[in-house]
């Protein structure tokens, strides 16, 4: 099964949840980061993390799939 295969197949249940939580974490950090105020650090550094750890998730989400 290569790359495109395995992105056109079915994701399971659990996988597509897992998926949304990501995109809402790398939403919600995306946003943070990109903030027109002054944050202390601590909140751009940890929306830095938040966001890859939301595009990592997701990807990784998207590659799951059922065995048939």
């Amino acid at each position: 099964m290569n790359i495109l295969e395995r992105i056109k197949a079915p994701t399971p249940k659990f996988w597509k949840k897992m998926q949304m939580l990501m995109i809402t974490i790398g939403a919600v950090s995306g946003a943070i980061m990109a903030a027109p105020v002054a944050l202390p650090s601590i909140v751009v550094t940890l929306a830095g993390y938040g966001l890859t750890a939301g595009a990592v998730g997701t990807a990784l989400s998207q590659m799951t799939v059922e065995q048939k």
